[in-house]
């Protein structure tokens, strides 16, 4: 299987921190490409401890702009929908969890073999009086299918930089997987 990574990271000190190294060790057997986008500057200590220890050379350096999904959205663009297109699955995923606790192969085996599986992600919110039902953001991952389709990929071109949490929240993280 083909699959993509894009993981956003943050760290107001400009670390990163052993539970990412921790993730990405974990998950980099899943994947055949992880990018790494970075809200916050990345030491050289850092940048040469992923590439060397974990073989991750795909780095992306942006400001805190917009939160995760303009860091999303940016690193679609810096890696192309035609590159996204030949993937057999996209994983979303950020720094704000721990984990993983147990090998993730068996659960993305399970979606990937499901034929009427376009989407999954590890949490769903339930709705409450503020907000729709929806997966949460942290971590998701689509098909192929969903990466070809020109409604994802609206979504990721329309992306704007909210400053805003609770806008990115409202107009993103609730909509993003209906």
């Amino acid at each position: 299987m083909e699959r993509i990574l894009l993981y956003v990271h943050f760290n107001k000190c400009n670390h990163i921190s052993g539970h990412v190294f921790y993730q990405l060790e974990q998950l980099k057997p899943l994947f055949s490409k992880i990018l790494l986008i970075s809200n916050s500057s990345l030491s050289n200590e850092d940048k040469c401890r992923l590439r060397e220890d974990l073989g991750i050379s795909d780095l992306l350096e942006r400001d805190n702009r917009g939160f995760d999904f303009a860091a999303w959205r940016d690193g679609i663009n810096w890696l192309g929908f035609d590159t996204l297109e030949n993937s057999d699955s996209l994983t979303l995923m950020n720094d704000t969890c721990f984990g993983p606790l147990w090998d993730l192969a068996p659960i993305y085996q399970r979606f990937e073999e499901d034929s009427q599986v376009d989407f999954w992600g590890m949490t769903n919110f339930r709705k409450t009086k503020y907000f729709k039902e929806h997966l949460q953001s942290y971590f998701v991952s689509y098909s192929r299918q969903v990466v070809s389709s020109k409604v994802f990929q609206k979504f990721w071109t329309s992306i704007r930089d909210y400053e805003n949490i609770r806008s990115v929240i409202d107009r993103y993280e609730t909509r993003f997987t209906g």
